[in-house]
């Protein structure tokens, strides 16, 4: 009897014990469901965007006549879809859940202010506010990223990824030319020794360009070929670009290049070397509808390999061979 008073006891001391430890824990921190991390924050009123890497060079956007520029290269055109998205995304962004207050823990969550495990930086100027900052940590398993506030120790989880791409390069509008291949009507490159090649359609709907200079005993190795001179310059991009006035090009020119639309318009310029590289510079732009072109006179583009042996094509590399 004594027995089972003593087990009742005890279970009664541990139940007592639990519901004392239930009633003083901490309370969840409720998140709302419609809880956005930037409340008010307009895209339309963010001037400038600039993001620090520890170790890197700033990445700094600026909004100029209603577009997007990068100011360090000479006010060339930004990705405009990667800098809306992402105020898009800014703007949008809503708390999922609050995670660790705790400053020990914010290197492991990408989030410190420096150092081992320090945040990406992103700052936005505003026309009409205080300018705001953001430290971006990693990505979480689950979607979103951990970010928090400088000056702030609570680390949140949003439901926004936030690209931030690390390179320069990608923040770069890189589009040269978006000619739709249906609306070339002629594509003709001379090398210096004097050879041309010119690939051609007459009109609209032809599916196949030809060429030019095929001699009457010979044949094409096959019907489409030609077609891959033209089919660059729908989604023409550089790796590379810089304006002529920093860029002293002492190497020769390996070819000029001519294309005319069935439109009318036209463009013609040259591909140069330079410390084994070749660039492409557009001397001349006449008559394209709007996001045809996005080159600029005046600037230098540099090809990848692949890309310039699209363009620098032989007669020999179109026809068939006599078996």
């Amino acid at each position: 009897m004594q027995r089972k008073s003593l087990i009742l006891l005890v279970a009664l001391v541990l139940a007592l014990g639990g519901l004392y430890a239930w009633l003083q824990r901490e309370p969840e921190r409720v998140v709302p469901k419609e809880a956005r991390y930037f409340p008010g924050l307009d895209a339309q009123q963010v001037s400038a965007v600039t993001v620090r890497r520890p170790g890197q060079p700033d990445i700094r956007v600026a909004r100029q006549d209603g577009r997007w520029v990068m100011p360090a290269k000479a006010g060339y055109p930004a990705a405009g879809r990667l800098v809306g998205d992402l105020l898009h995304d800014l703007a949008q962004a809503r708390k999922v859940e609050a995670k660790t207050r705790e400053p020990a823990n914010f290197a492991q969550l990408g989030v410190a202010d420096q150092g081992e495990g320090a945040a990406v930086r992103l700052s936005l100027e505003r026309s009409g506010g205080a300018p705001l900052d953001l430290l971006v940590g990693k990505a979480a398993q689950q979607g979103g990223r951990l970010v928090r506030q400088p000056g702030d120790d609570q680390v949140w989880l949003i439901d926004k990824d936030l690209r931030l791409p690390p390179d320069e390069l990608d923040w770069l509008d890189r589009r040269i030319t978006s000619i739709p291949f249906e609306k070339i009507a002629e594509v003709s490159v001379s090398y210096p020794g004097g050879e041309t090649l010119t690939v051609f359609r007459d009109q609209a709907g032809e599916p196949n360009l030809r060429v030019r200079q095929l001699p009457r005993d010979a044949k094409l190795a096959y019907e489409s070929i030609a077609n891959g001179m033209a089919t660059p310059f729908g989604g023409l991009t550089f790796s590379e670009t810089a304006p002529l006035d920093q860029v002293q090009f002492k190497g020769p020119t390996r070819l000029s290049l001519a294309l005319r639309t069935l439109d009318g318009a036209s463009l013609g310029g040259r591909v140069l070397e330079q410390g084994g590289q070749n660039w492409l510079l557009l001397e001349r732009i006449e008559g394209f509808a709007d996001g045809q072109v996005q080159a600029r006179k005046g600037w230098a583009y540099r090809l990848e390999p692949y890309q310039y042996e699209a363009l620098a094509r032989h007669l020999a590399d179109f026809t068939a061979k006599n078996p």
